[in-house]
């Protein structure tokens, strides 16, 4: 595997990025992959290769001491670039070298991992140069907008902590994450690789007597590390005579600041600024101390932390979620807030014995952050990345349709395939045109696809009709074979957004049956049927019990004017069987009828009975003849509902 490392910072720098960056290249290395290291150096020069560190010109930033801000564009560099045949690359920054690797990334075809070494949060103040609250607050929106854009656009994160992760995930990142602590080459800090003679040279530059303990600090000299704080501190371990000293190894922007708060407490004598040394002599300042101090605001890991535990010292730190899992309190160091004294003074309490024994509970502490390990595990993530991007997608085209946006989707062998997804997906994955997302994600959508298209076909059946929640799960089953769990997404967000409102639909649904004459109780039948809830129902009918005589007599005259050809009696009967069959109380009934005006029907009576007699005649007259017809027109007159006198009358009259 060849691997492209971007990092805009690199020896003889010093930092935690530093360390971990030059522990992966030689772990890479050990395990017969091909380590190139891109970085950045001071100079407006060209290119300079050495060997396989590559490092790309670039203006220092005195307020961000040790880094180097480069162009994020190399255009003539990546076609040397292209020679390396990388496999994979991977950014240890998301700025200047890191915009160029994604560049890179994206110009080969390249996977991209990003190591998340640095909470940018916290440097926001670096280029408020006004101090203003209000800008401060704009500039932590904008590196939390930017990191989600850049870590989107990644196959594989990588954490050194938890606590990192999940700061990511807060911003919305959507890209796997992988917590990754970054090992230590622990033989670098035991006794039998140290060189006690540089160790006690260090010592003798501190003017350390046998009695006293020294503190060291390593790292960038720098605001965020809050060593002013450390510096007051020790004004009361000069007030109460502590045998306790300090040195600050490393250089940034607040050294003379430092510098000058020091000599304005009158601390020389406790308090030693080393400078910036290089990578392989810093192991010998941490064995010349009994323990590290740091008052850090903004770790993500604590390399330092590591390396001074690593070397036996004893740990003294501010209270941050990502060392609780590191130090331990009273076994192999000390957390404070405010209180930096307080910790320093059980520091200096410690005898020779209980010194050493923490000194190998330190040791034992980082035993876990072996560099095998971690080299192990970022060859693993590479492999995972490098078959992850096998079955990525790049959003080539998007296209709004319906509510819905209508992904063109172009594969890792350059074949298109489309993609419907909601506008509300759309934007919280944070998609957008040339975004790629992975196998994974690309399943989720797919699932998610099927919500989509219902919901759009829910929103056209809502335009043109309204529809209770029963109706419509009923619906989604039918049509897309989602289950009732399943269709609850699409439910739950139709009634959320008002378009789905059972109270609604039952009034409106009244209002139309009310139209068409129905009574309360065939109403409270066809919504229960809807799937409509008693609850609703009683509400929506409550308010019609005055109304019900007014529609059971617009239901009987609609009856007594269609019904025809019958005999007076047989009208009633019906008319009052047909009401009862629409649900209206026998009480409502019978008030109905006796509203009914049947002067007509009477009227029409006779000539009624005699079109029915010649009727049954014509039908019996073939098989009967005699009594035996007459009685048969009589009985069907009878069933017809005729009065006894009046089919006498009218069989009398035809002289059967």
């Amino acid at each position: 595997m060849r691997v492209g490392i971007f990092t805009d910072t690199y020896l003889p720098d010093i930092n935690g990025v530093v360390s971990s960056v030059e522990l992966l290249r030689k772990q890479l290395e050990k395990n017969g992959h091909d380590a190139y290291v891109i970085c950045t150096y001071k100079g407006i020069n060209k290119v300079k290769i050495e060997g396989k560190i590559i490092r790309l010109p670039g203006v220092e930033i005195k307020k961000l001491y040790g880094y180097a801000i480069t162009s994020p564009v190399h255009f003539l560099f990546i076609e040397e670039l292209k020679k390396l045949k990388l496999d994979i690359i991977h950014a240890e920054t998301e700025f200047g070298v890191g915009i160029f690797a994604n560049i890179v990334a994206s110009t080969l075809n390249l996977p991209l991992v990003r190591t998340y070494h640095t909470t940018y949060e916290d440097y926001t103040h670096y280029v408020n140069f006004i101090n203003s609250r209000r800008l401060d607050k704009g500039l932590k929106k904008l590196v939390v907008g930017w990191s989600k854009l850049y870590c989107d656009n990644c196959v594989k994160l990588i954490t050194p902590s938890k606590k990192t992760m999940e700061m990511l995930i807060s911003y919305g990142v959507k890209t796997p994450i992988d917590i990754v602590p970054t090992g230590v080459e622990l033989n670098r800090f035991k006794d039998e690789n140290t060189d006690f003679d540089e160790v006690y040279r260090i010592q003798s530059l501190v003017n350390l007597h046998e009695d006293e303990k020294l503190l060291v600090f390593v790292g960038r000299i720098a605001q965020e590390k809050s060593i002013d704080e450390i510096i007051k501190a020790f004004s009361l371990v000069k007030e109460n005579n502590l045998k306790v000293k300090l040195m600050l190894v490393g250089g940034g922007p607040s050294l003379e600041e430092l510098k000058n708060l020091t000599k304005h407490l009158n601390l020389e004598k406790y308090i030693y600024f080393m400078g910036k040394q290089p990578f392989d002599e810093v192991v010998n300042y941490y064995k010349a101390a009994d323990g590290f101090i740091s008052a850090s605001t903004s770790e993500t890991q604590g390399m330092t932390y590591i390396e001074a535990l690593s070397s036996g010292l004893v740990v003294l730190a501010r209270h941050d979620e990502v060392l609780e899992d590191l130090i331990k309190e009273n076994e192999n160091g000390y957390f404070f807030d405010e209180d930096i004294y307080e910790a320093i003074e059980k520091f200096d309490s410690l005898s020779k014995d209980e010194l050493n024994n923490m000194k190998e509970a330190c040791m034992a502490s980082v035993d876990c952050y072996d560099a095998d390990t971690f080299g192990a595990s970022s060859i693993r993530i590479y492999e995972e990345a490098l078959e992850d991007y096998k079955y990525s997608y790049v959003i080539e085209k998007t296209t709004l349709k319906d509510n819905c946006v209508e992904l063109t989707l172009r594969d890792f062998n350059g074949d298109n395939e489309k993609l419907t997804i909601s506008m509300d997906t759309y934007a919280n994955m944070g998609l957008r045109k040339n975004s790629r997302f992975s196998k994974l994600n690309f399943n989720v959508l797919k699932e998610m696809e099927v919500y989509a298209l219902s919901y759009r076909s829910c929103l056209k059946r809502l335009a043109n009709s309204d529809y209770s929640i029963e109706m419509m799960y009923s619906y989604l089953y039918r049509k897309y074979e989602l289950n009732r769990d399943r269709a609850s997404l699409i439910i739950d967000e139709l009634i959320e957004k008002g378009l789905l409102d059972d109270y609604r639909y039952a009034s409106g649904k009244v209002n139309s049956l009310r139209a068409n004459l129905y009574s309360k109780k065939k109403m409270a039948i066809k919504l229960a049927h809807d799937g409509v809830s008693d609850e609703i129902i009683d509400r929506v009918l409550v308010v019609q019990d005055n109304d019900e005589l007014a529609l059971a007599i617009k239901k009987a005259n609609k009856y007594l004017n269609i019904i025809t050809n019958k005999s007076y009696n047989a009208k009633k009967t019906a008319i009052m069987g047909k009401l009862l069959n629409d649900g209206f109380e026998y009480n409502i009934c019978k008030e109905a009828m006796s509203s009914l005006d049947f002067s007509t029907s009477l009227l029409q009576e006779k000539e009624i009975i005699r079109k029915e007699a010649n009727k049954a005649l014509k039908k019996y007259s073939r098989k009967y003849t005699g009594t035996d017809l007459r009685n048969h027109i009589y009985l069907s007159l009878v069933n017809k509902g005729f009065g006894y006198d009046d089919i006498y009358a009218l069989i009398n009259e035809m002289e059967l």
